[in-house]
């Protein structure tokens, strides 16, 4: 028997019923919401104005019991010493034995290894490139402290891939491992490195294991979704003829969807060692050494020279290994070699490994017999000076500036006076159950009650950890940051997208905002501010500035011809044209640069922190650096949690925008 639906003449007028069922339908969620929120301030006035002391999670005496008792019992429990010891164990002995193989080499080999690496990878250019790049590290008279930091981040790499390329095997393979892998990913991208750190201190202790171990954990995302992309890329006819000629599922893998996915895998490989790249010298807070230590150290001394040469070897370092690890291999021209033989050879990779290692331990062995161990003082150049020079001078006549013009000192008072301090006085003056109240209503209106309910969660697990007022500080700071990158990317980006003369004038300069770690951007800003929260912000906006505008130009030039051409052919000017076609067409992926941004500059918080940022990152800088791992790890979970608030709420902006576009 078969359900009749009642149907409505054409042009029939719908009933009163209808129209009132409608309106209370669509007023349902509406309704909820108000009731939903009015109940949540209702609760948070009746706690009162300042978060219960009751509404303590007592994170910081578990923790530092936590610590205690790994103190006392690391010798003795099982679970140091068949897990984190067998482990920490590994990694330092595979560090060390990198270091020695790098040393072993001198600096001769290691130059020369560089230059064939490159010359593979990327051809003459990349090669020359990279072997320069190299060399200016030890012109800066930081040749020992680079190997120190490429080692373990050589290390580190490894295991990120040994890791992360089966992870995203089986990520592309099958949609289910890959739902659950997207949920842990997005949580791992949005938590600050220096986070991972203080947990993995408890388990392994000070030195290069939990440096490592933090490191892998920072950069597996790449690995996994670059490779899960490459596998999910491949044109289905392509596995279809694989599987037509008889292959079996590890034969089509191998064969067939690996080898088409090698642009993808080989891009994940290179966001894997930038990214291991720039929390290796972060983690020189541990007390690994190397380049990340010397930064670490000028900083603390506020000393600029001291802090911008081992800034810019790490640049020249970063430089050196993106180079050898993008780039096509050259395509050769065979009619330039007209002997078959010859051509098999160079064709052969094997050959030309040998070949190449050869000259290599050649190179090292001659470099050995010659004394040629340390990178020659002759060559060295001393920055410190210069830039410490240089410093003075802009703080005497940039940083002081003119009676009238005034310099970059006043603009630092007046930022802080009429903008960060108002900020943060606006925030931590509200009621902290408002605060609460608004992030539900925004998370409501953007994604519904369970972003809402999420909101809510974290807002009070912050409360709950009792750094809520430095909490409001780090927001603040995080608000008027995100405004200025925004403000800065997003007009920059419009530009570059219609612009190819100014896309090609930004590609390098944001290709070397890449590849340099976030601890060299608070360098230069020390050049010109005091010490405190506007340096801070500062480099965080220079840090968060390149993928707005990457991002924001990528969705302009993405932006199909045919509603452009549309839109011109009805009299459209240019300003229409981009108002009323392009920016909505590219609102998704706008969208994502505001959520990048605010992700970035979250990252930032705790290394502004060594410069004065204050707010949560001092609290996470003080658990590394003084033992106190509560203190430490409340600090890093709030900004976590606070990470989580804003990310989804971008992130739900995004789908919005996309789904309003369909």
């Amino acid at each position: 028997m078969t359900a009749t639906m009642p149907t409505r003449a054409l042009g029939e007028t719908p009933s009163r019923d209808t129209i009132t069922s409608g309106h209370s339908k669509s007023r349902t969620p509406l309704i909820a919401a108000v009731v939903a929120l009015a109940a949540l301030a209702i609760v948070g006035f009746t706690l009162g104005h300042t978060a219960p002391t009751w509404l303590d999670a007592h994170v910081r005496p578990w923790f530092d019991s936590v610590y205690k008792w790994s103190q006392l019992n690391n010798g003795t429990n099982w679970a140091f010493r068949f897990v984190f010891h067998p482990i920490a164990d590994a990694i330092t002995w595979s560090n060390d034995k990198v270091l020695a193989l790098l040393r072993a080499l001198r600096w001769p080999g290691m130059l020369a290894l560089t230059g064939v690496i490159g010359l593979r990878t990327g051809g003459r250019r990349a090669a020359i490139t990279a072997v320069l790049a190299l060399a200016g590290c030890g012109v800066l008279g930081f040749w020992d402290d680079t190997l120190i930091t490429v080692a373990l981040m050589l290390v580190a790499v490894g295991i990120s891939l040994l890791v992360g390329i089966p992870l995203g095997i089986w990520a592309g393979l099958s949609l289910r491992a890959d739902r659950v892998m997207r949920t842990i990913l997005d949580t791992a991208q949005v938590m600050p490195a220096f986070c991972y750190l203080l947990p993995l201190v408890v388990a392994f202790g000070i030195g290069i294991p939990p440096a490592v171990m933090a490191t892998v954990i920072y950069a597996i995302p790449p690995a996994v979704r670059l490779t899960s992309l490459g596998i999910r890329g491949v044109a289905v006819t392509s596995t279809e003829v694989g599987t037509s000629f008889g292959c079996t599922g590890p034969q089509l893998l191998t064969k067939v969807r690996l080898p088409l996915a090698r642009r993808a895998i080989l891009l994940g490989i290179n966001q894997v060692i930038m990214m291991a790249f720039g929390v290796v010298v972060i983690s020189a807070l541990v007390g690994t050494g190397g380049l990340g230590q010397d930064v670490s150290d000028g900083l603390a001394k506020v000393n600029v020279g001291l802090a911008f040469a081992p800034g810019l070897a790490i640049v020249f370092a970063a430089v050196a290994i993106d180079r050898i690890t993008t780039g096509e291999r050259p395509s050769r021209r065979k009619n330039a070699i007209a002997n078959q033989a010859i051509r098999a050879v160079l064709d052969n990779p094997r050959y030309v490994g040998a070949a190449a290692m050869t000259a290599i331990v050649g190179i090292a062995a001659v470099a050995k017999m010659t004394g040629l161990d340390d990178f020659p003082q002759s060559l060295r150049f001393d920055v410190v000076k210069p830039v410490n020079s240089l410093a003075t001078w802009a703080n005497d006549h940039l940083r002081n500036g003119v009676p009238i013009v005034g310099g970059t000192g006043s603009f630092s008072d007046f930022f802080v006076t009429h903008l960060l301090t108002p900020m943060r006085d606006l925030f931590q003056a509200a009621a902290w159950w408002l605060i609460i109240v608004v992030f539900a209503a925004i998370g409501w209106v953007s994604g519904g009650w369970k972003l809402a309910t999420l909101c809510s969660v974290c807002l009070v697990g912050i409360a709950s950890l009792r750094v809520w007022d430095l909490a409001m500080d780090t927001l603040s700071q995080v608000f008027v940051a995100v405004l200025l990158s925004v403000a800065l990317a997003i007009p920059i980006g419009i530009w570059s997208g219609r612009s190819d003369r100014l896309e090609r004038l930004l590609r390098p300069l944001l290709d070397a905002a890449q590849v340099m770690p976030a601890f060299v951007y608070l360098v230069p800003v020390i050049f010109l501010f005091n010490v405190g929260r506007v340096p801070g912000v500062i480099a965080s906006v220079i840090y968060a500035i390149p993928p707005g505008i990457r991002l924001t130009s990528l969705g302009l030039r993405q932006v199909p011809y045919a509603p452009r051409e549309a839109a011109l052919s009805f009299g459209a000017t240019g300003r229409q044209e981009l108002f009323k076609v392009q920016l909505p067409l590219a609102l998704r992926s706008i969208m994502l640069a505001l959520n990048q941004t605010i992700i970035m500059v979250l990252s930032m918080v705790v290394i502004a922190a060594l410069i004065g940022g204050g707010g949560l990152g001092l609290e996470t800088v003080y658990g590394l650096r003084k033992g106190e791992t509560g203190r430490g790890m409340a600090g890093g979970l709030a900004i976590v949690l606070l990470a989580i608030v804003l990310d989804r709420i971008t992130q739900a902006w995004g789908k919005r925008s996309s789904g309003g576009l369909r």
